[in-house]
């Protein structure tokens, strides 16, 4: 996890391109080799065009694309009067009946992300999260972190049904993301899977004047 949060990364590669190169918040209807249609900024003309977006988008734009089953994910939140560990690491729960798969100080890996004195705990259940999720999390937090939990407040809990595209055996880990001369796509759900889900965008190469 980068210092200032997943979208650090994006933001970096984007300083080092020429200004106007990136346009964001931008909604594209149609992708083609030649061209990349947008619903409210017209069309782009281009010489190639990378889809790097999640499948079902990636589905929409260029019709035929498999789209392949998905894991849900579910993403807790706490703030603590106390961090259970000052320590910037990753517990990980080998018990599968959790509920809590990993779990982590995110303040501690990275302090900008909270006011000063305040505390930030991000937990992760995979698959379908059991009823009462947050009391059975908060329950599991406290025999991971060897704590109490009675005092923490749950700032936010996030349900993502789409969050990894599923790998069932046999897994294509290589897909070739050139589809067409001068059209790629690319994702996990190309290659292997990960937590994380891209934003749906499409980037096109200006054709020369």
């Amino acid at each position: 996890m980068p210092e200032g949060g997943a979208a650090a990364l994006p933001e970096l590669l984007a300083a080092g391109l020429p200004p106007g190169t990136v346009h964001t918040g931008v909604r594209v209807t149609e992708a083609s080799v030649s061209r990349v249609t947008t619903a409210e900024h017209g069309v782009f003309r281009c010489r190639s065009v990378v889809l790097a977006t999640g499948a079902r988008t990636a589905a929409r734009l260029l019709p035929g694309l498999r789209t392949p089953a998905f894991h849900p994910v579910t993403v807790l939140h706490h703030t603590a009067p106390v961090a259970p560990t000052g320590d910037p690491v990753l517990l990980l729960e080998s018990d599968p009946d959790g509920p809590v798969a990993h779990t982590a100080v995110m303040s501690a890996v990275d302090p900008g992300r909270v006011p000063a004195g305040r505390t930030l705990i991000t937990s992760t259940v995979l698959g379908t999260p059991p009823d009462d999720t947050e009391r059975r999390v908060r329950k599991h937090l406290a025999t991971l972190y060897g704590t109490s939990t009675d005092e923490w407040e749950l700032l936010a809990l996030r349900h993502t049904p789409d969050a990894v595209p599923a790998m069932p055996p046999p897994h294509d880990g290589h897909r070739s993301v050139r589809l067409l001369a001068g059209l790629y796509v690319c994702g996990d759900h190309r290659a292997t899977s990960t937590p994380g889900a891209p934003s749906p965008r499409a980037t096109a190469r200006p054709a020369p004047s």
